[in-house]
């Protein structure tokens, strides 16, 4: 009992490292560390926080997306990918938001 209570307390359930049997996910680790790679993208209409949140979680929903950073005030997005993601891809995310995409970067 002493052993996995003590065990217990190295399990990190919500550990986005590690996929769901505790393993270190594959193509997240690299030899020179982790591969991360970001995109920006210009956006027009937005004019609140609101319509950053809304972008944000159309952004993170789009597989392969870990990290999206909107601002309104700046009209931009900044998309931190862990995975090839097409530009299509994050224009189409967005735009179903009712928001318009004007360059990809």
């Amino acid at each position: 009992v002493v052993t996995n209570a003590l065990r217990l307390n190295l399990f990190r359930p919500h550990d986005a490292r590690r996929d769901g049997h505790g393993r270190i996910k594959r193509n997240q680790k690299r030899k020179g560390g982790e591969r991360n790679m970001e995109k920006t993208l210009r956006i027009e209409g937005m004019m609140c926080a609101h319509c950053e949140a809304r972008v944000k979680k159309a952004l993170e929903a789009v597989p392969g997306v870990t990290q999206a950073a909107v601002s309104h005030e700046a009209g931009t997005a900044v998309v931190t990918l862990g995975a090839a993601v097409t530009d299509e891809a994050l224009r189409a995310a967005v735009e179903a938001q009712d928001y318009r995409v004007t360059s990809v970067g």
